[in-house]
């Protein structure tokens, strides 16, 4: 019965992962979580030339952030999109150790910064991890539009 349930949720998991992935909706997720293995959360926040800023996507043409997580032998575990005026995204993963990588894309899929490495890092059982990236103005590929009030105000200083 245990095997049972195992693969029809295997292949349940699957099919939202197909489906995600051919809706051709930018911003869809397409994460695939082992089933049957404790599990953790990590929570990557990115902020712009040091900044939390929103309107700095804008600025860059950044619509969407693209976070991708590998496993310690290199593998994709995971592959996460979230609109860059989020400013934050949340996967879940099994227990494990894990690096990544970030970048910013436009609307359009080209990229709109250079790929950032994430730091090593583990997710325990039922714990959330953290993750703060920056992607300095020095990464930035494209500058869309010159935003005075983005220079002079802030949301939140980055770390």
């Amino acid at each position: 019965m245990h095997n049972s349930i195992v693969k029809w949720a295997r292949s349940a998991a699957f099919v939202l992962t197909l489906a995600a992935s051919t809706a051709g909706c930018a911003a869809d997720a397409a994460i695939y979580v082992p089933v049957g293995r404790d599990s953790g959360e990590v929570t990557q926040r990115w902020s712009i030339g040091g900044r939390f800023d929103r309107r700095l996507c804008r600025t860059y043409g950044a619509d969407r952030m693209e976070l991708i997580i590998r496993d310690t032998a290199g593998g994709i575990v995971a592959r996460a999109y979230q609109p860059c005026e989020e400013m934050q995204m949340t996967v879940d993963l099994p227990e494990g150790r894990y690096f990544g990588e970030a970048k910013l894309i436009a609307r359009d899929g080209s990229e709109v910064s250079t790929t950032l490495e994430l730091q090593p890092f583990r997710i325990y059982e039922d714990t959330e991890t953290f993750i703060d990236t920056d992607f300095p103005r020095s990464s930035m590929l494209t500058v869309l539009s010159v935003d005075t009030s983005a220079s002079s105000s802030v949301d939140e200083e980055a770390p």
